[in-house]
């Protein structure tokens, strides 16, 4: 599977949960022997320190900021190819700004097949607890409808194998040419994208 490409900055791995975010991230991290981040490593303020008045909106930005400060130190020491995943799907529309600068890739897993989202949110023995496969699957929809962002590539991933799915991503990065992401318009693209805070109790 040796194949020469460009190094990229940051490669971000997206989808629903149940579509392979984490296998394939692990893969990709094993492939590249490059730094690799889950959104979920970040400490979770309330449940370390539960007497912390937190909101979970105010949470989630604290997390989101970490986790970017630690990618691009990394980046900054001169790694490559640093793997981030697991992201609130709504922080897609942050990345252009984020990255601006950098050379990076998003990677969005999606299926066409429901069933197999559920299936696979229901049974996963990873250690994630989350099993709202409607959630998911409703996620699943959005990412489908929506026009893709600058630097992102959807691969459809309900039946082939792992490593089918792998090479497609080191496929992608050796033809990736960066796109200008200057022209986002954000406010109008809110709507398509899924946040799971929940912004009516006080956030």
């Amino acid at each position: 599977m040796e194949m020469d490409f460009m190094e990229m900055d940051f490669i971000i791995v997206h989808g629903s949960p149940g579509n392979g975010k984490s296998t394939l991230s692990r893969m990709l991290n094993e492939h590249l022997k490059s730094p690799y981040f889950e959104f979920g490593w970040i400490p979770e303020f309330r449940s370390l320190t539960p007497s912390l008045d937190i909101s979970q909106a105010a949470e989630e930005q604290l997390s989101f900021e970490n986790l970017i400060l630690v990618a691009k130190n990394y980046n900054c020491h001169g790694f490559k190819n640093i793997i981030l995943t697991d992201l609130n799907d709504i922080r897609m529309l942050d990345i252009h700004q984020i990255f601006k600068g950098y050379r990076y890739i998003i990677l969005t897993l999606y299926s066409d097949n429901d069933d197999i989202i559920k299936q696979r949110v229901l049974t996963r023995d990873n250690g994630n607890e989350y099993k709202d496969w409607e959630t998911s699957v409703a996620m699943n929809a959005l990412i489908k409808s929506r026009e893709k962002l600058p630097n992102e590539y959807r691969i459809e991933n309900s039946g082939q194998h792992p490593e089918t799915a792998l090479q497609l991503m080191l496929e992608l990065m050796a033809a990736h040419e960066p796109a200008d992401a200057d022209d986002i318009n954000v406010i109008e693209q809110r709507e398509y994208y899924y946040s799971y805070i929940d912004h009516t109790q006080g956030d």
